[in-house]
């Protein structure tokens, strides 16, 4: 094989990427939504934030789960968000971390 038809041949074989311009439209679209949905995200952890939890339910899915205290608050209060109260919250938690 020549030279010419190896330089060819490594031609054909390497990646060639074309420059193409990004649309800053499209990317102030994918900004604005990033952001919106990171608002989203605080106004959820506020609510998160502004629920009591039972220690004895926390304590209670530590030791039979074995998970840390954080993912057990966190739990249980996803669970009151979602309306559910008392040994309900307990239940929606315990089924949340066990088909999870």
């Amino acid at each position: 094989m020549t030279a010419k038809d190896e330089a060819k041949q490594l031609d054909s074989v390497t990646d060639r990427v074309k420059d193409v311009e990004l649309d800053a439209s499209k990317a102030q679209e994918a900004m604005t939504a990033l952001s919106s949905a990171n608002k989203g995200d605080d106004s959820k952890a506020a609510a998160l934030a502004s629920m009591s939890v039972s220690k004895e339910d926390v304590a209670l899915i530590v030791s039979e789960l074995e998970v840390s205290e954080e993912v057990a608050e966190r739990v249980l209060r996803e669970a009151a968000l979602d309306g559910a109260e008392g040994d309900k919250m307990l239940e929606a938690a315990l089924r949340r971390l066990v088909t999870a």
